[in-house]
């Protein structure tokens, strides 16, 4: 099984996060996996540290719950016939709730629209989706990150790309790509990112990348997996999307690691895929 059939669908009731409700619900149905919608309240921090403020703010917090899960109630419409749909209202920090509620509720998934306003949108995602996908042990899909609003109609996915480094462990995160890629029946292909770095000398340019063409192939025969690899010089973020879009991808699997560890090149650049990528992004 690729993840335990619990998915967390945090929803703060913007139009982003309407637009993710199509895949959600085709995630659930394709895996048979039970939906939570998850709504927090969020409350600022210094009401909770401080009564001295010379104007109070007053939150009725009760009747923000009912609201909220009155609005839960009626998010995902006519769900399909036999979508096991439950809503929780909870309030505090949103990125702390959901990973919370993930660890202590067991949950396999948590998808989540990206967000980020204004200029420095292209630079940025929102800090809840960014303190989720550093602090949560799950798998984690966030929606294509762009200026646009709208998110390309879902109707399943068809080609899925994992971006895979060079580490030992990334044979697991190859693994589970051709796994999901062959529950959808999907076409399947891995893309490594050789830096400008790893062959700066002189005359090392097709020793990088044919060290990088065998490390690949180490691990995916360690992973047991036989598919097309695309290998482009430049950095990771900017090969994943163009390699996204010369495949035409409905979905990049990448690997997740935490940013106070010991990580490889890849995981590093785990936001800056997710920030670039044209289509909706798994890290796990």
């Amino acid at each position: 099984m690729l993840f335990t059939p619990h998915i967390v669908f945090p929803v703060d009731f913007s139009e982003r996060s309407k637009l993710v409700r199509p895949h959600v619900i085709s995630m659930a149905e394709h895996f048979r996996a039970k939906v939570t919608l998850l709504h927090v309240i969020q409350i600022p921090i210094a009401w909770y540290g401080s009564t001295e403020q010379a104007f109070p703010v007053m939150f009725d917090i009760p009747a923000m719950v009912a609201d909220g899960r009155q609005q839960l109630e009626t998010f995902f419409g006519s769900a399909p016939p036999g979508l096991r749909v439950e809503t929780v209202v909870d309030h505090g920090d949103p990125a702390a709730r959901i990973t919370e509620y993930a660890e202590q509720q067991g949950v396999g998934l948590i998808m989540m629209p990206t967000h980020g306003y204004g200029k420095f949108r292209s630079l940025l995602l929102g800090s809840v989706t960014a303190k989720v996908l550093h602090d949560t042990k799950c798998a984690v899909w966030t929606s294509a990150h762009t200026e646009d609003p709208d998110l390309p109609r879902h109707d399943g996915y068809r080609i899925i790309l994992c971006a895979a480094g060079l580490e030992p462990e990334n044979a697991g995160v190859i693994r589970y790509a051709a796994d999901l890629a062959s529950s959808f029946k999907a076409q399947f292909r891995l893309v490594h990112a050789v830096s400008t770095d790893e062959y700066v000398v002189a005359g090392l340019h097709q020793s990088a990348m044919d060290a990088s063409r065998e490390a690949i192939a180490r691990l995916q025969r360690k992973a047991g997996t036989e598919t097309g690899l695309c290998l482009k010089v430049g950095s990771v973020s900017s090969v994943v999307r163009a390699s996204a879009l010369e495949h035409r991808a409905d979905l990049v699997v990448i690997g997740r690691g935490r940013l106070q560890g010991a990580l490889g090149r890849l995981r590093t650049n785990a936001y800056a895929i997710i920030r670039d990528s044209p289509c909706p992004v798994l890290s796990v």
